[in-house]
């Protein structure tokens, strides 16, 4: 990244009026059968990587006797069939072992393991489990815990649903969770400690680039992606004591050109706001190992113009560019810290052109985001 462009970051990134927080959760019960159900969709398990997080509580001191895996959620759920999950597993023992798993396309099945005190889970906590292709890592309050290697894209069988709350139907309810489930999420690329460490204290809606967000308050509607879910059994939507400050992601404008494998979108990794030092933008469903040319500006334009015969969002006036390498799963990432210092208010905007060789004269752009920056 040039010199120019991480001046253009000092100056800003995205501001908007918070949300005001809720303090609802799911809260189930690992004797009544009850979850939330998402349908099927490749974005609850996508190619390009994968972060899932979300805020827990869990009761080891009343779960049931025998066999036992409570389930924050899977996606997946014929016996055997996961493609990826978060869950405890007790298994007939009354284990405490949060173990997050991973089942690829080449059936490498990397699984992380994190054994926690009797009652440590009572207090609300943040848990998060990544995948970039390479290594799974479960983080905990925002620190990783462990990691585990394999290699490729998530298996995706087609057709499967993501539950939140219950894992399979064998043996119902032994999947069910025991404990509360609050602003549930999902991203469509590996986050790192520092953008989870960013953002597990706020409350997120409206987050561009096929990020979900199930803020569970009071119904399973998935705020940003609109994924929405439906509940069946016994889900109640009850208070907590959990105090999330509101935040407001970068907006997305415009459509870019799609390539080989669909339109290219931008998601933040957050809310861009004073401080935060651990800021990006990731541009996902690019060909692998690509090269991206990133592009920063003042602003957006109305309408686009067209450059090497795709789209171009951003304004070319006082246009500033850098170049990054996509991962094997085909996500470019662009870091854009952002000073305590920075002006509030101040704002730009990005995109990125992508070299594929099923764009027009071999490129694909993505959407733009704009950024401006907020307290």
């Amino acid at each position: 990244m040039n010199r120019c462009l991480l001046t253009a970051i000092a100056l800003g990134a995205a501001f908007a009026a918070p949300l005001a927080a809720q303090n609802l959760g799911a809260s189930f019960q690992a004797t009544v059968d009850g979850y939330i159900e998402v349908p099927y969709s490749p974005q609850v398990v996508p190619a390009s990587g994968l972060t899932f997080e979300a805020w827990i509580t869990y009761d080891d001191s009343t779960l049931p006797t025998g066999w036992r895996f409570p389930t924050i959620a899977r996606h997946g759920i014929n016996a055997g069939g996961e493609n990826w999950f978060l869950r405890v597993n007790a298994d007939n023992i009354g284990a405490r072992r949060l173990r997050w798993k991973i089942v690829t396309a080449t059936l490498s099945q990397p699984q992380v393991d994190w054994t926690f005190a009797p009652g440590q889970l009572n207090t609300w906590t943040h848990v998060a489990g990544t995948w970039d292709g390479t290594t799974a890592v479960l983080y905990i309050n925002g620190a990783a815990v462990g990691s585990a290697t394999g290699s490729g894209p998530i298996r995706d069988t087609g057709n499967e649903v993501l539950r939140i709350g219950k894992g399979s139907d064998v043996a119902t309810p032994i999947e069910v969770w025991n404990g509360n489930l609050d602003e549930v999420r999902l991203w469509p690329f590996a986050r790192t400690g520092a953008e989870i460490l960013a953002t597990m204290n706020q409350t997120l809606a409206g987050v561009p680039g096929r990020v979900s967000t199930w803020n569970l308050d009071g119904h399973a509607l998935d705020t940003s992606a609109g994924l929405n879910g439906t509940t069946s059994g016994q889900v109640n939507f009850t208070a907590n004591p959990l105090t999330l400050s509101g935040a407001a992601p970068p907006a997305a404008v415009g459509t870019g050109t799609p390539g080989c494998l669909g339109p290219i979108q931008l998601a933040p990794t957050g809310s861009a706001q004073l401080g935060s030092l651990a800021f990006s933008i990731a541009a996902t469903t690019t060909p692998a190992n690509t090269i991206a040319v990133w592009g920063a500006s003042a602003g957006t334009l109305a309408s686009p113009l067209a450059v090497l015969g795709v789209n171009v969002w951003i304004d070319p006036i006082g246009l500033v560019t850098g170049t990054a390498l996509a991962n094997g799963l085909g996500t470019v990432r662009l870091l854009l810290p952002i000073p305590a210092t920075a002006p509030l208010g101040f704002s730009f905007a990005v995109q990125a052109i992508v070299l594929d060789p099923c764009g027009s004269q071999s490129f694909t752009s993505s959407d733009a985001l704009s950024i401006v920056l907020q307290p």
